[in-house]
């Protein structure tokens, strides 16, 4: 897709909630999610916001797939239809899907050959495959490495890919995109500005090391209190673009 048309595409799309756009695209539909742990059983389980739990409220079937052999057999020990197997080799799954889902999946593989091939055979010829991702253009990315000089990102990412190179790889794929959004941020810099190398936010518990009585109060006012400059000097700076305002998007792909 040409990068103009893409941007002005993206630009002018709605800004999305994840979980509701999956969810109206899921509904009465037989659906793979692929790489449905949000990290643990045990988070994904309380996680009110856990995309699997979300999916298989409304969706006539669906099949969640992980390579955490554990956490698989703890999900299915809580009564999830979840099963163990590595997106980026053959899968062993029977039948074909209306939407396959990977959220928050494509970030964290090395292999995108392997893991486009399962999405062609297991999905419907009129099937999507819906991909979120993080927006490696996000501002507030830069801005935390600029303030902090640290970086913030999930440990266990493997790549940053931006909706143009997500539009290349899928046509060489054999996909192409049919919708894209920006994500309504899931969180704000200013909740995580106080971070420092002895009081550190793990992202796979979301939890805070050393989270006394007294930081908590500290972080929420620092925080609080950040976010009264940030928001103008996003402005002043020019860094309040759609295309850089957003920590997130997802795509519609579709079969070419």
């Amino acid at each position: 897709m040409d990068k103009f048309i893409l941007a002005q595409k993206i630009k002018s799309s709605k800004v999305v909630d994840r979980g509701l756009f999956i969810q109206e695209r899921c509904r009465g539909k037989r659906v793979l999610d692929l790489g449905c742990v949000r990290h643990n059983a045990a988070f994904a389980l309380k996680d009110p916001d856990w995309l699997h739990k979300k999916i298989a409220s409304v969706a006539a079937e669906v099949v969640g797939l992980d390579y955490l052999r554990e956490e698989v057999n703890k999900m299915a020990q809580a009564g999830y239809n979840i099963i163990f197997g590595d997106v980026t080799k053959p899968l062993d799954v029977k039948g074909r899907f209306d939407v396959i889902v990977a959220g928050d999946l494509i970030e964290h593989l090395t292999n995108f050959d392997g893991f486009f091939e399962n999405c062609i055979r297991l999905l419907k010829p009129d099937g999507i495959l819906i991909i979120s991702t993080a927006n490696p253009f996000y501002s507030g990315e830069f801005h935390y490495l600029a303030f902090k000089s640290n970086f913030l990102v999930n440990p266990e990412h493997t790549c940053w890919i931006d909706p143009q190179c997500l539009a290349q790889l899928s046509e060489r794929s054999g996909f192409r995109i049919d919708e894209i959004h920006y994500v309504k941020d899931p969180w704000r810099l200013g909740a995580i500005i106080s971070e420092t190398s002895r009081r550190r936010y793990d992202i796979h518990k979301d939890t805070w090391s050393g989270d006394s009585l007294v930081f908590k109060i500290f972080r929420v006012a620092v925080g609080k209190i950040f976010d009264l400059f940030y928001a103008p000097y996003r402005f002043i700076s020019g860094t309040s673009s759609p295309l850089v305002k957003y920590s997130d998007y997802i795509a519609a792909l579709k079969l070419r």
